[in-house]
């Protein structure tokens, strides 16, 4: 009997610490137990580190999720390509074009008329954000690649963080280019290269010979090809860097190949590392001084093939 009162008792005086405030709150009686400040401090500081480690990690699986698009949206891209070369008797997509009748230049050896709200190195200034994005993809749209993607956003990257900034101020839609090996005659020597593939036939290794490039542009184009700078002196067959390379997927970008199976590349020179991040923000960073020679120089120059290529 003795048990069952003090078991009363313990009850009664657990209840008699809770009691129902107005309104229906249930509070603790002034001697009920409450986190002091410092335990309180304790547990804010343990979420804080938490977070500070959970947060660079989500940010860089969010990165590798945009390399996997991109990647998706190189084979779609190089696959236009092929298709067009498949259609006009092995000759690629070439820089000046004739379509019913009206010659077509693509800017600078690329693939699609430059914007015409394009104004050059300070390109579209002056226009809303809305406007710039519809004008520069209605600029994709009469590319003749276009017809076999159907899709505007294949030529847009999910991580190029450009689309995020100010026209006139770094804005720009489309993140890939042609190499400057592939079917890119804008100029006579191009960049001191002397001549580029034009038809299936000149490649003589479609698997190690570039196509598409994912690079970014501080003028907010892209001309519609990426390029190096050949030595045509003393040194032949080396080159020094001028085109800044995309730099969305933690220092990873993205390259397509005439074969059209698609690779990318991790980016160990911090030169041209810096290079990339400055002009996706819209500053000019072109023929910056990366290494020539080591394993990110090795990689390009093996790839960047053209006729009489050795």
């Amino acid at each position: 009997m003795k048990l069952s009162i003090r078991h009363s008792n313990a009850s009664a005086e657990k209840d008699a610490r809770l009691q129902l405030h107005e309104g229906n709150y249930l509070v603790a009686s002034p001697g009920a137990e409450a986190f002091t400040l410092i335990e309180l401090l304790v547990v804010i500081a343990i979420i804080a580190i938490l977070a500070a480690m959970l947060l660079p990690a989500l940010s860089n699986a969010k990165k590798k999720a945009q390399e996997t698009s991109c990647i998706n949206n190189q084979k779609q891209l190089s696959l236009g390509f092929l298709l067009y070369q498949d259609d006009n008797q092995g000759v690629f997509l070439p820089y000046v074009n004739v379509v019913n009748g009206n010659t077509i230049t693509y800017q600078a050896g690329g693939y699609y008329v430059v914007p015409t709200l394009d104004t050059g190195n300070n390109s579209f200034a002056g226009v809303t954000p809305a406007a710039a994005l519809a004008n520069a993809e209605q600029a994709l749209t009469n590319s003749l690649v276009y017809q076999y993607v159907k899709n505007v956003f294949v030529f847009h990257c999910p991580g190029d963080t450009r689309i995020g900034n100010l026209p006139g101020q770094g804005f720009a839609f489309c993140g890939y280019s042609k190499a400057q090996n592939f079917a890119g005659d804008a100029y006579g020597n191009y960049w001191g290269m002397g001549g580029n593939c034009l038809k299936a036939s000149d490649v003589t290794a479609a698997s190690m010979t570039f196509m598409i490039v994912e690079d970014t542009d501080w003028r907010g184009y892209d001309d519609g090809t990426w390029v190096v700078n050949w030595n045509t002196g003393s040194n032949p067959g080396s080159f020094t860097w001028e085109d800044p390379l995309a730099m969305y997927h933690v220092n990873v970008n993205t390259w397509s190949f005439v074969d059209g199976h698609v690779e990318t590349h991790k980016w160990t020179d911090q030169t041209a590392i810096a290079a990339g991040l400055l002009d996706s923000k819209g500053i000019e960073d072109v023929g910056y001084p990366a290494a020539t020679s080591g394993p990110d120089y090795e990689y390009v120059r093996l790839r960047l093939r053209f006729p009489g290529w050795h």
